[in-house]
């Protein structure tokens, strides 16, 4: 064995020594998924075991999510939130220990509501939907409830909507999580609205988005950004922290 291969090994049984019995039993058998790009940049900020997280726009709990290695490797507790049907019954498998939620993310707007989505991805957008149905609600467009017994049309989705804070409160998930992440990828500002950072003040928050610099003007002050890292080619991670000071 060769020094560099030598020092290699060491570190890496010294990295597993350190985060905890849970997390050593995972150490050879499972990757860092989606977090592997950000191994130095983000993760070290909370790469420990037993947190909580809320992760919206779980998708299928694996691909494209960015929590499935805090879960089975540093066994943290999560609530998912994933509004396509079909990927919610993925994710629901996948990610056991976690809590499943079938629901949108979406504005104060659509709170406690639903939007019928006609075809799957990537034909179809859920955030778009999401759009198109408030700016319809503005200008005064009724809610057409679905009939009992109603046959659906082909490929037709009711998605129920709901505040992130609402989706907090019914799911009754543990108010002092440390990690909200936001999978959204453009709709972000318009989730941030319906969130109250009074009863929930997470620890960190993580967006991706299709841009290198992310405005978030729903934000309150008290949350930094300490590190944005690039993450597939096309989106950026950005992670805030809390800082203790009150909001300016």
């Amino acid at each position: 064995m060769t020094k560099q291969a030598l020092y290699s090994a060491v570190a890496s049984n010294q990295q597993s020594k350190q985060k905890g019995p849970l997390a050593r039993a995972f150490h050879r058998t499972f990757t860092m998924g989606a977090l592997k790009p950000h191994a130095k940049t983000l993760l070290p900020y909370f790469n420990k075991p037993g947190g909580k997280f809320v992760e919206i726009g779980a998708r299928d709990g694996i691909n494209g999510s960015l929590t499935p290695y805090l879960e089975k490797a540093l066994g943290w507790k999560g609530l998912l939130i994933e509004p396509w049907p079909h990927l919610f019954h993925r994710c629901r498998k996948n990610r056991k220990s976690s809590v499943s939620l079938n629901v949108a993310a979406s504005e104060k707007l659509l709170r406690d509501s639903y939007i019928e989505i006609v075809g799957l991805p990537p034909s179809a957008s859920v955030r778009k939907t999401l759009l198109q149905e408030a700016k319809e609600r503005l200008e005064g467009k009724p809610i057409q409830v679905p009939l009992p017994n109603q046959v659906k049309r082909k490929q037709v989705n009711y998605v129920s909507t709901n505040s992130i804070c609402g989706i907090l409160e019914r799911s009754n998930f543990d108010s002092n999580f440390e990690l909200l992440v936001f999978n959204l990828t453009g709709y972000e500002d318009r989730v941030l609205e319906g969130m109250n950072f009074d009863r929930y003040k997470p620890t960190f928050l993580l967006f991706r988005t299709f841009s290198t610099n992310v405005n978030l003007p729903g934000l309150p002050h008290c949350y930094q950004k300490i590190v944005s890292s690039q993450h597939d080619g096309r989106t950026t991670l950005h992670l805030f922290r809390y800082a203790d000071f009150g909001d300016n």
